[in-house]
């Protein structure tokens, strides 16, 4: 069995501006990623999380469910996102840290970012029973009470071809 190598790229300042929009379109809001912690045992654990927002290298995930991956960034800030580009068949990993933001103005500003992602996540729904005629199931428009926003500073873009060969690319 041949074990692929990860291959590093250089990245243009550009690039660097822009990586996150323009490398990988398809990291938009409203999408769920999967997020992969470890605990001081060094025990992972992987779940899935809303994407608020993308701006540059940052990442702003909703957390409303608030434990194991809360826990362990509590003693570990570093995540790996994981998911994967559906048409081409290639994944990605994007290696950051965390700084988790529960307050304050900037909180306050994500809190409304995400009511609206919330009721065009319903719209949606809404829209998919017309025309399907299926039952979506209903998604509760209000925030729930106590949820987290997870900034995530990438710090890596691992790109993983159908091949299996690794590419990364530096985001600071």
């Amino acid at each position: 069995m041949e074990r692929h190598k990860k291959v590093y790229e250089p990245i243009t300042p550009e690039e660097r501006q822009n990586l996150l929009h323009n490398y990988l379109p398809f990291l938009s809001r409203g999408k769920f990623v999967n997020v992969a912690t470890c605990n001081e045992e060094r025990m992972p654990n992987v779940a899935p999380k809303l994407i608020a927002k993308v701006d540059h290298n940052l990442v702003y995930l909703v957390d409303y469910v608030m434990g194991s991956t809360y826990t362990n960034l509590k003693t570990n800030p570093r995540v790996s996102l994981s998911f994967v580009d559906e048409k081409t068949l290639t994944g990605y990993q994007l290696n950051g840290a965390v700084t988790v933001v529960s307050s304050g103005e900037e909180f306050e500003r994500l809190s409304e970012e995400f009511q609206q992602i919330k009721t065009n996540f319903t719209v949606e729904r809404i829209l998919f029973n017309v025309r399907t005629g299926e039952k979506a199931s209903p998604l509760d428009i209000s925030l729930p009470e106590k949820f987290i926003i997870l900034k995530v500073k990438v710090f890596e873009i691992v790109e993983i071809s159908s091949t299996g060969r690794l590419k990364s690319k530096f985001a600071l």
